[in-house]
């Protein structure tokens, strides 16, 4: 009796320790904000996710594809989408809909709305609708949101799905940003090149932060 006692002594801490790794005793709130704060991030593809955190998205985001998926090893996952599968669209930069799942899939749940990313995380700036798109055939898709400019591509494309062209942002558009005093600062963007140049900045600002 004795023998068991003692052997279960010696294994009763690393059943706490595991569960404390795996993140079981934190609640959703707490595991999501470990995630987006974890340094130690890995880069996945999406066939490296549960099957169960698969099949949530496609019931929840049938419309969206993941674009990027990244483990923190012992905690979960952070998955960031896009509207669709075989393009990216500048209007995607600036989303902010990060899911987030436990190892074993299990989508977390936060009780407090969106949440404060960490480095490198989100965009630095949005753009002032509405937005137009220019089409392969070229006609014009116009929105006054994301999702509004989505819907009317989809349709879209459901009707010329032969077409994989990219459709092409119409310039001039405008950004918003903040300045070092927090107001809102508007810039007008010309070009393509001009656009990525603003998110090239946004993003080796985000490493200096």
């Amino acid at each position: 009796m004795k023998k068991y006692l003692l052997l279960f002594a010696l294994i009763s801490p690393l059943l706490f320790i595991s569960c404390d790794v795996d993140g079981s005793e934190m609640s959703d709130d707490e595991l999501i904000q470990a995630i987006i704060d974890s340094e130690n991030k890995i880069l996945i593809s999406s066939s490296d996710l549960p099957n169960s955190a698969i099949s949530s998205i496609n019931f929840e985001m049938p419309n969206d594809f993941i674009d990027e998926a990244t483990l923190a090893p012992e905690l979960g996952y952070e998955i960031e989408m896009k509207s669709f599968d075989f393009i990216k669209l500048e209007l995607d930069y600036e989303r902010d809909d990060e899911l987030y799942f436990t190892t074993k899939g299990r989508k977390l749940t936060s009780s407090k709305g969106k949440r404060k990313k960490g480095k490198g995380k989100g965009p630095c700036f949005k753009f002032e609708y509405p937005l137009s798109y220019s089409m392969p055939d070229g006609s014009i898709i116009t929105g006054n949101d994301r999702k509004e400019i989505c819907v009317a591509m989809k349709g879209w494309y459901e009707i010329n799905e032969k077409t994989k062209t990219k459709p092409q942002l119409v310039f001039p558009v405008t950004i918003l940003t903040y300045g070092d005093d927090k107001n809102i600062i508007k810039k007008k963007i010309k070009s393509h090149e001009e656009l990525k140049s603003a998110m090239a900045s946004c993003k080796n600002k985000k490493k200096k932060d």
